[in-house]
């Protein structure tokens, strides 16, 4: 029977969908791979750069508003001692008791003026210093800088009886009075059984204690108050501030575009509070031009997108799509026919004679590429053989092993379940850099398995690991390199014992390899040569290779600061230590 052979359409004949043109297929490409991740880019560091200055422009406020704290304190509390020199200085005090004793008041009054001169007078931290005893408290002695004796009037004037209720109710503390603009620092002088027998007040110059907070960035206003009391400024921010908890750091905030900084302090059960105004269209301006410059970095790539498009189709389209033609010409059987030269650029230069020539020897070409394909082939077909052989051995050990039980050797097969797991680490099937520590260390113990059947009772292999690391990540292959060196430099067929001791330091994971064997100063130089930057000029031999490839890699993967090294301790033992970070 005769097999029914499909009728071929003669009249609708298929047709092979064409792929697009090169000028087309670079069009889209140059807008879905350059004009369309451009524009995404931009937004994106758009984002990011508005939000990073933010963050910066916030957090240049709040260290400068701290900054700008700390001396308005140091200055307030540089006042606060000064005003106890009153008290411990006893100036005033055997003043007080010469006139109780000769009522010479003139003496009295020479004395304590001259006291208050010479202490606080020159002090810019005050604008006028008074100072009146609770038994004549209409009288009172006073010191004031250049030009402030107005500050001496207007105490008499509106803040006297405010004054003596504070020093009534503070005891041994310093008492705030803001009175009519001023702002009066109040401290009662004591006897030595805690009796008020005077009282020092004294007017601080506002202007000069809490002048540092200008220079917070984009600086308007500022007021202050103390205790819920606001002792200077326009009273603005009260609109703005709510009771909050007490905190050290400065916050800045956006409110009601009003852009300000607050930060409290205590102070001796004093809480002072710090509020600047800042500027807020400029600080909202820069935020806008850093966004105006963005958006004018991407409109200026548009007309280079332009550019480049004109470019390439002048400089590659047209050049290849000559190449096209003739190409089109030699698949028709035509080898000889030549392109015509145009010099557009040196590497189409160089296609056009390569063409040319193409066409004269395309059969040796053909050849030629037949041979390569072949070698390329056999290169292959080697590489593939290369990975196999591995896999194989391995393989091969595990019959042997399964073997080896089946016979009783047990001896024999726990040692080639140690070289197989030896083989296992080295070939790296999983192409893992980073390994847990578990994993590196059953390296070790297979190594260590059969260095001791190797050596027997003279080998000793001593564990001190926190489990708690047992899951932390390590590069492969770091300890059993250092396990090596110390077996055959630190043991060298003599009897020895090898402790492998793991432990957390801080932020880095200490890996410690301890041998009883003691390095000799020819051995510390060549130690020094292989981790140091130096190139050991002697032989080297695989071990040592070995512990110079872990110290380049730790120190690739962490940094400087990681790496090995090998010393001895004081207990006449080398320690080869491996320093990882915990958390890379």
């Amino acid at each position: 029977m005769k097999k029914v052979q499909p009728v071929q359409n003669t009249f609708f004949p298929e047709r092979k969908r064409k792929p697009p043109q090169l000028k087309w297929s670079m069009t889209i490409l140059m807008l879905l791979c350059w004009l369309l991740p451009l524009a995404i880019l931009t937004m994106a560091i758009l984002t990011y750069v508005s939000n990073r200055f933010s963050g910066q422009m916030r957090e240049n406020i709040e260290k400068s508003m701290d900054t700008a704290v700390e001396i308005c304190e140091m200055r307030v509390e540089a006042a606060v001692r000064v005003s106890r020199n009153a008290s411990y200085i006893p100036q005033i005090k055997e003043s007080w008791r010469q006139y109780q004793s000769d009522g010479n008041r003139l003496g009295l009054y020479e004395k304590v003026t001259t006291f208050l001169e010479q202490m606080y007078r020159y002090d810019s931290s005050f604008l006028s210093t008074i100072l009146y005893f609770t038994e004549e408290p209409e009288r009172i002695y006073y010191s004031y800088s250049s030009n402030n004796y107005s500050s001496i009037k207007e105490f008499r004037s509106q803040a006297r009886d405010s004054v003596d209720q504070k020093a009534r109710e503070i005891d041994t503390g310093i008492g705030w009075v803001n009175e009519q603009g001023h702002l009066y620092m109040v401290r009662n002088i004591m006897t030595p059984v805690y009796t008020p027998y005077a009282v020092i007040v004294m007017d601080i110059d506002k202007d000069s204690v809490f002048q540092s907070v200008e220079g917070v960035p984009w600086y308007l206003d500022y007021d202050v108050s103390i205790d819920d009391e606001w002792v200077f400024g326009t009273g603005w921010a009260e609109d703005f501030i709510s009771r909050q908890d007490t905190e050290r750091n400065s916050v800045y905030h956006e409110e009601d575009e009003v852009a300000y900084v607050i930060c409290e302090r205590k102070m001796d059960n004093h809480v002072i509070r710090y509020v600047v105004k800042m500027d807020y269209d400029a600080i909202h301006y820069e935020k806008e031009a850093i966004r105006y410059i963005t958006i004018l970095m991407m409109a200026f790539t548009l007309p280079l997108i332009f550019i480049v498009f004109y470019f390439l189709y002048r400089k590659v389209t047209t050049p290849v799509q000559r190449l096209i033609d003739v190409a089109s010409e030699i698949e028709k059987g035509h080898f000889g026919v030549k392109i015509e030269k145009k010099e557009t650029s040196r590497e189409f230069l160089y296609l056009d004679n390569a063409f040319n020539s193409m066409s004269d020897k395309l059969k040796n070409q053909f050849e030629q590429i037949y041979l390569e394909e072949l070698a390329l082939r056999d290169a292959n077909i080697m590489a593939l053989q290369s990975q196999i052989n591995p896999h194989f051995l391995n393989n091969t050990l595990e019959i042997i092993n399964w073997e080896a039980r089946m016979e009783g050797n047990d001896r024999v097969s726990s040692m080639i379940e140690a070289l197989s797991t030896m083989l296992e680490a080295t070939m790296d099937r999983k192409k893992q850099q980073m390994i847990p520590l578990s994993e590196e260390i059953s390296y070790v113990e297979a190594y260590c398995y059969i260095i001791r059947q190797r050596f027997g009772e003279k080998f000793q292999f001593e564990k001190q690991i926190d489990p708690e690391l047992l899951q932390t990540e390590v590069p492969r292959l770091i300890i059993q390199p250092i396990m090596e060196n110390a077996v055959e430099h630190g043991l060298s067929g003599r009897a020895g014992k090898i402790v492998l001791r793991i432990y957390a330091e801080e932020d880095k994971l200490k890996i410690a390899i301890i041998n009883d064997g003691l390095m000799s100063i020819e051995d510390k130089r060549k130690v020094d040569d292989l981790l140091g930057s130096g190139e050991d000029g002697g032989e080297q031999h695989s071990v040592s290779l070995g512990i110079r490839n872990v110290n380049k890699r730790l120190k690739i993967i962490y940094g400087p600061d990681c790496g090995l090294t090998i010393k001895n301790d004081k207990e006449e033992c080398t320690v080869s230590t491996i320093t990882v970070k915990l958390h890379k």
